[in-house]
């Protein structure tokens, strides 16, 4: 402390006054140097206040309010409070506090020489301090996360940045399993040898801190008391590592990815503020592992097409409107020698011979939107410098936006080019000769076939075989179309009646053939007039066909993978997150009608008594109410109720009746239709039908499509039957252990169905939540559990029990607890029940003599039910009261024995004659029988 001289006994005299002042409060010289402050300094900035005595100003406030506040001494007379200010103020940890500054001068008083200066703190900046500091973890969190490359990264700077900024002395982070059953440990930090070693993967099914936030979707902050309440055996393993934690759903959305925990040393008391804080730097971290979770699957996938492209016999180039390369496979390398990324932004004419770039440019001229994809043979360049031949395949995807460009499927053709080129130098020579045309046409890798003037086969070459597996001779005949596929005749026919235009020369088509074995096979052919060198007549024809199987079935893949590939990922997914049959049956014909050709669709419930309208999709094109008409006054046709009864598809066009009578045809809607059962179990639920407004040919693909709708749908039907049956089930369960006590006295017969009807009545009263209803319900049958434990000779006993008998009949709650608490599935408020509904309200009760509000509402809402139920009821020692004494008994014990507001509303339940009031229209009570 300064010394002062003894004339300044003002001064003292100040001093011991505002050393009892609970601001803090400092005295100042005239140089602004603190002579004095009081013990409220200690509290508002720190434990080593005593270095500020002797400093001047500048060296506790903050530079940008040091001159106002050096004005504000200047200006105001003496003796006069100065205007309260603004400042801050340096914390002895370093940080900055903002504070109400007011002050009064005493320089002018002989015995003071000093000014007097108040700091009040702010409660506003320090909420906004604290803000503050949350932005700036949040600012460094996402400064972390933006810097990590893998997933392994964000895991290790979640468990030390993160535990860091949010002030934990633990954590550990868990992902849910593939098959969505368990959480698996990705990573902890902090906790003892003990906590790991019980740190293995979770079932959901477990009742810990981690699991039930991972069922319920919320975050859960357990102080100390809140802890070992709600989780004592996990508090019990983990209690040395930490005192309080905090548990985080990690979701996108709807969809858990994970859950992530924090454990703090000290009992914490999670403020609205600090909770949305850890939410906040949950919701980021959740975003960042899905985001390094997508980035490894798409590298993965980039590796895949990669090692595809790279190994594919074909070249495949996508080039721009402009002609400029946007891709190239990695095959290129391979058949002509440049690297993919040697001929990127370069034009595709730099390779192609001069000499054909006429021939490419009209047959990329052919090429529109949706159109039939062309085919052109060109030589191309190679790296060493010669040229390779390519035969090219080009399709105009520009309308589609995953590709934007040109495809191009190129091959190497280069020994065949050579072969045609000498094959057709020898036809030319040989056109006469035909012992020379059928040598040559042995020795073709292609199938080359000769026809008569009527179209009969009268030569085909030995490559049926490879490609067919017909001999030679099978394919002679006067039927050359006989192998053709029936949805290719149309066209082949045409092209056979165009061949003796006097302008034919030669057509190319593809079609497909059928072989030996029954599968058919992609073709193309080039069919050829064979005319007298002389009169130009034409005396023969002749074809080559080459098999182009793979070419077809990779545009087909293509096409069908990218009009369909994310809706059925979405289709999937929806089907495992619904429950309810109708938004199941909903988002299946939404979701039919996205990935068919159908136009618009209608579900329908199946049951004895006929079909009843569900749901509807697409265009309304059908008035329900006439169709449904239909429905009602006709049967379906015998194939089609086969075909339902089966669980498959039908399908049926305009020309083709599908109800019996036969509706009027052409039917003006449902042109063309598809009838899909979905069957639970083997009975048929309901039927989905599209249909359309104009004729269509419904693709194999569709209807394979829709029938594994059909099997997702029952899929998705049963497990929400069997969840069904499942909760049932339990119910029942429970209820037989209620009862099973009642077979040891017979004098409480009915007891448990009677106190389960009053606390289902009471519950809905008291606005209960569905969960919290059924959570009182079975607490009601399992309420008297701990009776087993309890001889027969003082259970049943018909006289008065004895002191030590009234000790262990006491003990049947806290048995009962013992006995249960252990099962996963029963909530909290069940348990409660069973523990607590022999404690009174004014704390007489047992087993641990609760009173009032401490006593759980759900054990004080069944009190009062077995209390009405146990009077109201024959007794050993009583006969059963009325409703009206049980009624005025209540009254007497509410806010005694039993809760005042509870008792009021029971009492309310009853007609005056004591049976229950009508159930209101929105409540339906549970079946017993």
């Amino acid at each position: 402390m300064l010394s002062f001289p003894p004339s300044l006994s003002g001064r003292t005299l100040l001093r011991q006054a505002i050393s009892i002042n609970a601001e803090l409060t400092l005295l100042i010289d005239s140089q602004c140097r603190v002579l004095f402050f009081n013990p409220a300094a200690q509290a508002l900035l720190g434990d080593s206040v005593e270095i500020l005595l002797g400093w001047e100003l500048s060296s506790w406030v903050h530079p940008d309010d040091q001159l106002t506040l050096k004005s504000s001494f200047q200006r105001t007379p003496a003796a006069h409070p100065a205007e309260t200010l603004r400042v801050r103020v340096r914390q002895t940890n370093g940080e900055w506090l903002w504070v109400s500054a007011s002050s009064v001068s005493f320089l002018d008083n002989p015995d003071v020489q000093a000014i007097m200066v108040q700091f009040r703190p702010e409660p506003y900046h320090q909420d906004r301090h604290s803000q503050d500091q949350h932005r700036r973890a949040l600012w460094e969190m996402t400064q972390v996360m933006n810097s990590t490359g893998h997933l392994s990264e964000v895991i290790s700077a979640l468990l030390t940045t993160g535990l860091q900024l949010l002030g934990a002395s633990s954590g550990s982070l868990r992902l849910i399993s593939s098959d969505g059953q368990q959480l698996e440990l990705s990573g902890q930090a902090g906790f003892s040898n003990q906590g790991i070693q019980l740190m293995d993967d979770l079932p959901l099914t477990l009742r810990m801190p981690v699991t039930d936030v991972a069922r319920s979707g919320e975050a859960l902050f357990l102080g100390k008391q809140k802890f070992q309440t709600l989780y004592p055996d996990v508090y019990q393993c983990y209690g040395l590592s930490f005192q309080s934690a905090a548990a985080l759903p990690l979701s996108i959305g709807e969809r858990l990815i994970g859950v992530f925990t924090l454990g703090f040393k000290e009992d914490h008391d999670f403020s609205a503020q600090e909770q949305t804080f850890f939410q906040m730097v949950a919701s980021l971290c959740a975003l960042a592992l899905d985001c390094r979770c997508l980035s490894q699957e798409l590298k993965r996938e980039q590796d895949w097409s990669q090692a595809v492209n790279l190994n594919s016999s074909d070249i495949v180039t996508v080039f721009d409107d402009q002609g400029l390369i946007r891709y190239e496979s990695g095959s290129i390398e391979r058949i002509l020698g440049y690297a993919a990324t040697d001929l990127l932004g370069k034009s595709i004419y730099a390779l192609i011979d001069p000499d054909h770039h006429a021939r490419v440019q009209a047959a990329l001229a052919q090429l529109s939107p949706g159109g039939d994809p062309v085919t052109v043979i060109f030589r191309c360049l190679h790296y060493s410098g010669h040229w390779i031949w390519l035969e090219s395949i080009a399709t105009d995807l520009r309308h589609q936006p995953h590709v934007s460009g040109v495809l191009v499927n190129s091959r190497d053709v280069t020994a065949r080019e050579k072969a045609r080129t000498v094959q057709q130098d020898t036809l030319d020579q040989l056109s006469l000769s035909e012992r020379n045309f059928k040598r040559l046409a042995d020795h073709s890798r292609d199938l080359v076939r000769q026809y008569a003037l009527d179209g009969s086969v009268i030569y085909a070459s030995p490559t049926a075989q490879d490609l067919l597996g017909y001999n030679s001779e099978d394919l002679l005949g006067p039927d050359p179309l006989h192998h053709v596929h029936e949805e290719d005749l149309p066209a082949l026919e045409q092209a056979f009646q165009r061949r003796f235009t006097a302008a034919f020369e030669h057509e190319k088509f593809e079609y497909r053939l059928r072989r030996r074995d029954g599968t058919y096979v992609w073709v193309e052919t080039v069919f050829k007039a064979v005319r007298d060198p002389e009169t130009q007549a034409i005396t023969a024809f002749v074809d080559t066909s080459r098999d182009i199987d793979q070419r077809k079935q990779a545009e087909q893949h293509l096409k069908v993978q990218l009009d369909r590939y994310h809706h059925l990922l979405d289709f999937t997914a929806s089907l495992e997150q619904l429950c309810d049959p109708a938004a199941l049956t909903a988002e299946a014909l939404q979701k039919s009608l996205e990935l068919t050709e159908y136009d618009y669709g209608y579900a329908f419930a199946c049951s004895a008594s006929g079909l009843t309208f569900e749901a509807q999709a697409g265009l309304n094109s059908v008035p329900i109410s006439d169709f449904m008409d239909q429905l009602r006054l006709h049967a379906f046709t015998p194939l089609a109720e086969q075909a339902i009864r089966r669980g498959e598809a039908y399908f049926a066009v305009d020309e083709q009746a599908f109800l019996d009578p036969p509706e009027e045809l052409p039917r003006p809607h449902w042109r063309s239709l598809c009838v899909l059962p979905i069957l639970r179990q083997g009975t048929l639920m309901s039927l989905l039908m599209f249909g359309t407004s104009s004729r269509i040919t419904t693709s194999q693909d569709t209807r394979q499509l829709l029938q594994n709708v059909a099997a997702r749908l029952s899929h998705a039907l049963e497990r929400g039957h069997h969840i069904e049956q499942l909760n049932i089930s339990r119910e029942e369960t429970l209820r037989a252990l209620g009862l099973a006590l009642e077979y040891r006295d017979y004098e409480t017969k009915g007891h448990t169905d009677r106190v389960v009807l009053f606390t289902e009545h009471l519950g809905r009263a008291l606005n209960f939540l569905p969960a919290d209803q059924d959570a009182l319900r079975w607490g009601a049958f399992l309420h008297d559990t701990g009776k087993v434990a309890i001889p027969d000779n003082i259970l049943l006993k018909p006289g008065k029990l004895t002191p030590e008998e009234w000790t262990v009949i006491r003990r049947h709650p806290s048995i009962g607890y013992e006995m249960l608490h252990h099962i996963p599935s029963l909530p909290p408020a069940t348990l409660e029940v069973v523990l607590y509904h022999q404690e009174r309200w004014n704390g007489s009760g047992y087993p641990d003599g609760l009173q009032g509000q401490q006593i759980p509402l759900s054990a004080r809402v069944f009190a009062v039910v077995d209390v009405y139920d146990a009077l109201t009821s024959v007794r050993p020692y009583k006969r059963a009261w009325s409703h009206q004494e049980a009624a005025e008994q209540l009254r007497l014990e509410a806010g005694v024995l039993l809760d005042a507001s509870v008792v009021q509303i029971f009492l309310e339940l009853f007609e005056t004659d004591g049976s229950l009031k009508s159930t209101s229209p929105g409540e339906v009570p549970y079946d017993y029988s």
